[in-house]
């Protein structure tokens, strides 16, 4: 095998498909990417985890076609590094490729392509959905899916579609995010429901973040599910088991209500939480007429409290949460817009949903208080 790329195309494309490799496994073979040139020009880089599955092709120019198997953070690290321009990469007889870049030649030991695992096709029957809104609901879920996997069907969120719409729902046991989008233009009938793990999540956002396709293809069988963007295609191991009843979980009778700026909420809890336990994060926050106040305390670094102004015509209320659930989701909403705070009382879930802010999305964010 060998080939010339340009330094920034194939930077480029190291860089889309490099974080799904190993880095640490009893796997050798998964710390290399698989480079295979075809007589056509084309040139496909694959990454693999035990997980997951990436995939990227792209034009270079091809003397010689052929596949090898290439340590994947070494060959990385030393691209990037190079200046800009051709970069030859040629495979020699003892095992090993040569780099050359201008007065640079380095040599790296390769693999056989015959030991990386074979790459799995898509299935036939996909369903084109739009760019943005896939986006739209990585973007305001990813954060509220669980990082323990004490409970592994909560490292993941529930992706929903619909002949005209499609949701997201995530959830860590304490808090959930419920995200829809309309899609008008789904060729598709009836209800799709498939689990998406927060690996997968966080690398098709990264893909889509970078990508100026308007729409990207999604399919699935029975132990995988795809998504095509342009010319990369993620491939993630389905997780099998039965996501919570979430209808269940939103509530229905929460009649007392405010409205806040989101920034003016997001930046008061964050000055209290600097004064909560560390442990629980746990701030306060009372509900009166026409105020708001925000407050957190702990034996070794004190206390403080915030107070906003709202509109409040409901009974006092006073409810705990852990002060970097709101954040967190608050985040995602932005410096504009405003938020409905719905409660019901000091011991149920509360829910925030934004008040007229974006017509591109629906979203309902459900919070379990906390006892302090």
């Amino acid at each position: 095998m060998e080939l010339i790329f340009e330094q920034e195309t194939l930077l480029t494309e190291l860089t889309a498909v490099v974080r799904v490799a190993e880095t640490k496994t009893t796997v050798p073979i998964l710390t290399h990417l698989l480079f295979e040139a075809g007589k056509d020009g084309t040139v496909t880089l694959t990454a693999r985890d035990l997980k997951q599955t990436l995939r990227t092709e792209f034009a270079a120019d091809v003397k010689v076609a052929g596949a090898v198997a290439i340590p994947a953070l070494k060959f990385f690290n030393y691209i990037r590094l190079l200046p800009k321009g051709r970069v030859s990469v040629k495979m020699l007889e003892n095992d090993h490729i040569q780099i050359r870049s201008g007065r640079s030649n380095t040599r790296i030991p390769s693999r056989s392509a015959s030991e990386f695992p074979a790459t799995l096709s898509p299935a036939k029957e996909t369903i084109r959905l739009s760019r943005r809104g896939v986006r739209t609901l990585l973007r305001q879920s990813l954060f509220a899916v669980a990082n323990t996997e004490a409970r592994f069907l909560f490292n993941a969120a529930l992706f929903v579609l619909h002949v005209d719409r499609m949701a997201m729902v995530a959830t860590d046991g304490n808090r959930l995010s419920h995200v829809e989008v309309l899609e008008e233009d789904v060729l598709f009938d009836g209800t799709l429901k498939t689990l998406l793990p927060k690996e997968c999540m966080a690398d098709l956002l990264s893909l889509l973040n970078a990508s100026k396709d308007e729409s990207i293809e999604f399919s699935q069988d029975e132990t995988n599910i795809y998504f095509r963007i342009g010319s990369r295609q993620l491939t993630a191991r389905k997780l099998i088991g039965q996501f919570p009843q979430y209808e269940q979980i939103l509530p229905r009778d929460n009649t007392n209500f405010t409205i806040v700026r989101a920034l003016d909420l997001m930046t008061s809890v964050q000055r209290v939480l600097e004064f909560a336990e560390e442990r629980s994060s746990g701030v306060k926050v009372h509900l009166s007429a026409n105020a708001m106040t925000i407050s957190a305390s702990s034996k070794d670094s004190g206390e403080s409290e915030d107070t906003l102004p709202v509109i409040y015509a409901f009974p006092e209320v006073t409810i705990a949460f852990n002060g970097n659930y709101l954040v967190e989701f608050l985040k995602t909403i932005g410096a504009e817009g405003e938020v409905r705070l719905s409660l019901k009382d000091s011991k149920s879930a509360a829910m925030i949903k934004p008040e007229r802010m974006n017509s591109d999305f629906d979203q309902c964010y459900v919070v379990m208080p906390m006892r302090l």
